[in-house]
């Protein structure tokens, strides 16, 4: 075994160990304090983690013509890269993500023809905001798209990182966003899945995360229940491309393909050794996508039976 090997082994159990009394501590306060843990749970639930920028992503942005868009109470920050008569691309980040990890995206579109646009969601990168969801995520890329429109724009397609992905699925089918080509990386596919795996990571019962579910559908005036396949992709006729890594510890391949199969148009291609976030940089996914996207290429279609024909259940959205 190699001392880098022992050393993330060593690292892993001892991330457990500390997390173990979290815990306990939380099913006791789950069981004596209901109310308080639903409130901080759904707190929780709603906070991404906001990463700051590298001095490449900076460099990007400052490239690119900045402009903002409003939604609620939210300020998006959004930057376009290229001719604005040319037909556009919408890049849309994932949880506690940023609109610059598609830097990688952005040369190889404009070569073939695209405008590009990326933006933060709500809660995220240079956008306001402390909390977000996948609601607030498909009204802030629908709002840009429409923006853009309203300014003359063409929405050819939209390349969409993890949750990024299901805001793009729920903008398509409930608020009429159109556009020819969509690009699913490391989607998810289970709103009520991931919530069963945060509630466990969290040490939290099945009552409470039932509550948090409840208070975030009456707050946002959508069921869960919506949200999960097939019904979250039926009547949607854009083409869609999903690239899902077979080693992505955090959206597990199932998920991409489990959506493969219930999207009316979709192909779907599979990496290894990338993982949920290296997936970005790969130049072979980069082509990938652009190839979909200028129909250069035709992709492959999943069987709709094999041993990945039933979904096994929880992963995480981001």
């Amino acid at each position: 075994m190699s001392s880098h090997t022992a050393y993330a082994i060593l690292s892993t159990n001892v991330r457990m160990l500390m997390w173990a009394p979290f815990r306990s501590a939380m099913r006791i306060f789950s069981t004596l304090l209901p109310d308080q843990m639903e409130s901080w749970a759904m707190q929780r639930f709603l906070t991404p983690t906001r990463h700051g920028h590298r001095q490449a992503e900076i460099a990007l942005l400052e490239q690119g013509e900045y402009f903002e868009v409003k939604i609620g109470g939210y300020r998006v920050a959004a930057w376009s890269f290229g001719d604005k008569s040319d037909p556009v691309v919408v890049c849309s980040h994932g949880w506690s993500g940023r609109g610059a990890q598609f830097r990688s995206f952005i040369e190889p579109l404009l070569a073939s023809g695209f405008r590009v646009v990326v933006f933060d969601h709500p809660g995220h990168g240079f956008s306001s905001g402390k909390t977000s969801s996948l609601i607030e995520f498909s009204a802030a890329l629908a709002r840009v798209c429409l923006t853009l429109h309203d300014q003359g724009a063409r929405i050819h397609g939209v390349i969409a990182h993890s949750l990024g992905g299901a805001a793009t699925a729920l903008a398509l089918k409930r608020l009429h966003l159109k556009a020819d080509r969509i690009v699913l990386i490391a989607p998810p596919s289970s709103l009520i899945a991931y919530s069963r795996r945060f509630a466990r990571f969290l040490g939290l019962s099945e009552r409470i995360r039932l509550a948090v579910q409840r208070r975030i559908e009456v707050r946002f005036g959508v069921p869960w229940s919506a949200l999960e396949l097939p019904e979250s992709v039926n009547g949607i006729t854009a083409s869609a491309l999903i690239i899902h890594d077979e080693d992505d510890k955090e959206v597990r391949i199932a998920d991409g393909r489990a959506l493969a199969r219930s999207w009316r148009d979709a192909r779907f291609v599979s990496t290894r050794g990338l993982g949920h976030r290296a997936i970005l940089r790969d130049p072979n996914v980069v082509q990938d996508s652009v190839d979909f996207l200028t129909a250069s290429v035709e992709f492959p279609r999943l069987r709709h039976q094999d041993e990945w024909s039933q979904f096994p259940g929880p992963a995480p959205l981001f």
